[in-house]
């Protein structure tokens, strides 16, 4: 090396004692990501197949159990990095972010083109960046990229105070609620002048959205053994009262009660299920781990599908508007097969899988059948 000097170590931080990854999560991944799709198909196909009650309530009681998604996802995110970084190197870092970033520019890129040649939407280079830094259309990537940059302190403060972390974050999150709703807690002509002060630039809404889940998903797990039969305990409570939330939620969507924030507090005891749940118990376990292991690319390639579907229903290429009996199968199916077989085909072909990691953010899979946990721990570090 030049001028003889020795090279300084990477900075690390040491975990010991690693906790174990719930076996669960892979399948719970692929439960939210199902989750997700169903949203879409329901919420685009009301724009070109609009239903009447008491189809209508069916419906939106469908689309409304995505509330829980994205939240599930951060929290096996979260859950991933306490069991998997036994110690943290710029190394670990980039490579997690690059199989986060690379896929995100990618579908992102794609989106763009489809809306700008099919329905005219455009911005200027300027616009795109702010797009793509503020997350549009992929809201809680750029949430999730935040989370790995300060992991190492997350998990250094989790380990020693972990209740107060999760206490703080949480306050801060309902902190940027009453910011970006004000109406919705009466606090509109009452807001100090300094408010302004505690919103963070980029992240703004997804904190507000989602920002407690995974940092309870680190620090959950990385007092795991500890925090186990507690959460075994409080299991029917939290069930109980993740269920309450999301109907009274509901009961808001449908105008009958004034709550418009209980869907962004229904998720939460929801977290505190998850570590208890049995493996063994989760009907269509294949199924939902296989969705789990691929459930970021699905993320990301399904609302390119669905995007280019609804175009087409909208311009009658594709002659099905106001057929809802077609429209909402048709639109769940295109969506989640068409993400399926795409990474299928990729997955095929030699010059394919040398670009299946940058385009859906994990390995391809692998010619021999792996351990369903070993997958389940690649899928979650690619979410």
């Amino acid at each position: 090396m030049a001028g003889g000097g020795a090279r300084s170590p990477t900075p690390r931080l040491h975990i010991r004692a690693p906790p174990v990854m719930n076996r669960q999560y892979g399948a719970l991944s692929g439960v939210a990501i199902l989750l997700i799709v169903l949203n879409h198909a329901i919420h685009f196909g009301l724009q070109v197949a609009p239903v009447r009650s008491p189809w209508f309530q069916v419906l939106v009681t469908l689309q409304a159990l995505g509330a829980f998604a994205v939240p599930v996802f951060l929290f096996v995110s979260g859950a991933f990095l306490a069991y998997a970084a036994r110690e943290f190197t710029a190394t670990f870092i980039r490579s997690s972010l690059e199989r986060i970033l690379w896929p995100y520019l990618i579908w992102s890129g794609i989106f763009y083109a489809l809306v700008y040649f099919a329905a005219g939407e455009n911005h200027s280079i300027a616009g795109y960046v702010k797009n793509l830094a503020v997350g549009y259309p992929y809201h809680f990537v750029p949430l999730l990229v935040f989370w790995y940059l300060v992991t190492p302190a997350v998990v250094w403060a989790g380990r020693r105070r972990g209740v107060l972390l999760v206490t703080l974050i949480g306050v801060w999150q309902a902190w940027l609620l009453v910011l970006r709703f004000p109406a919705m807690f009466g606090m509109e002509a009452r807001l100090p002048g300094w408010a302004a002060a505690t919103i963070p630039p980029v992240i703004f809404t997804s904190m507000a959205d989602w920002g407690i889940f995974f940092p309870l998903g680190l620090v959950m797990s990385l007092h795991g053994k500890a925090l186990k039969p507690r959460l075994v305990r409080w299991r029917p409570a939290s069930a109980a009262l993740s269920l309450a939330l999301f109907g009274l939620g509901l009961l808001n969507a449908f105008r009958w009660v004034d709550a418009p924030w209980a869907r962004l507090v229904a998720p939460v005891p929801l977290m505190f299920l998850l570590p208890t749940i049995d493996r063994g118990s989760i009907p269509f376990l294949d199924l939902f781990e296989r969705l789990g292991r691929r459930s970021y690319g699905i993320y990301l390639t399904h609302f390119v599908v669905i995007n280019g579907l609804a175009l087409a229903v909208e311009r009658d290429i594709v002659p099905l508007r106001g057929q809802p009996l077609i429209v909402f199968p048709l639109f769940l199916a295109v969506a989640l097969g068409g993400a399926l077989l795409l990474m299928d085909a990729l997955a095929r072909t030699p010059s394919g899988r040398l670009v299946y990691r940058f385009v859906f953010g994990i390995a391809p899979p692998p010619t021999e059948p792996r351990r369903a946990a070993g997958d389940a721990a690649v899928q979650v570090r690619g979410s």
